[in-house]
């Protein structure tokens, strides 16, 4: 792997993890929206959007771990 191959690898795990970073902020967000519901049901609806968002986290993470094990 040559050296510029690597230096694209790393710029695509960070810009995951940049990307996993915002998706837990949105996620944080509709849990806090959940706090304060302006209609009924709304907390039901943010709270299972935060599920989802955290999962889109997660995976996002996975794939900048991966990533970066295939640098190493």
């Amino acid at each position: 792997m040559t050296a510029i191959e690597k230096a694209e690898m790393k710029l695509k795990a960070a810009n995951l993890r940049i990307l996993a970073a915002s998706q837990s902020e949105n996620a944080a967000a509709h849990r806090r929206q959940a706090e304060r519901p302006a209609y009924p049901g709304q907390a039901g609806i943010c709270l299972s959007k935060a599920d989802v968002i955290d999962g889109f986290a997660l995976r996002s993470l996975a794939q900048a771990e991966l990533i970066e094990a295939q640098i190493a």
